[in-house]
């Protein structure tokens, strides 16, 4: 497993982005009450959290595959998940320190952007730090 991804920072580069979207993608679909509660974000956003908690779960079980198989080639999801990250970073940051976090009964933490800037640390490195491996 280790070699696959060369060596042990390779291989946490992409475990641990694919621990926290597995855990990210449970909780949204299903613990999605449990979500909406802690986040604040009202009942109204269930089918929402739910489609992201998919998008994301489905996401990290092809990255648990790669860590069983081999990330060789699979540079494509790895910049989707480089892009993913950026788009994060910047939309939990406006969105912690803009008008919706004003809004009574809403819980702006900065969870989202503290998540999103680790997994665009380990996209970077697995981007630039891995390229003999999944441009091969």
């Amino acid at each position: 497993m280790f070699e696959n991804t060369g060596g042990i920072i390779g291989f946490a580069a992409i475990f641990i982005p694919m621990l926290m979207g597995l855990y990210y993608g449970f909780r949204c679909t299903f613990q999605t009450d449990a979500a909406i509660v802690q986040w604040g974000i009202g009942a109204g956003s269930a089918w929402m959290v739910r489609f992201a908690g998919v998008n994301i779960g489905m996401q990290n079980i092809v990255y648990a595959v790669l860590l069983i198989t081999s990330p060789a080639g699979a540079w494509a999801l790895f910049a989707y998940g480089t892009l993913q990250s950026v788009g994060m970073l910047v939309m939990s940051y406006v969105t912690v320190n803009g008008k919706w976090a004003e809004v009574e009964g809403v819980n702006p933490t900065h969870e989202g952007t503290v998540v999103a800037g680790i997994l665009l640390a380990c996209h970077l490195y697995i981007m630039f730090g891995m390229q003999s491996i999944i441009y091969s």
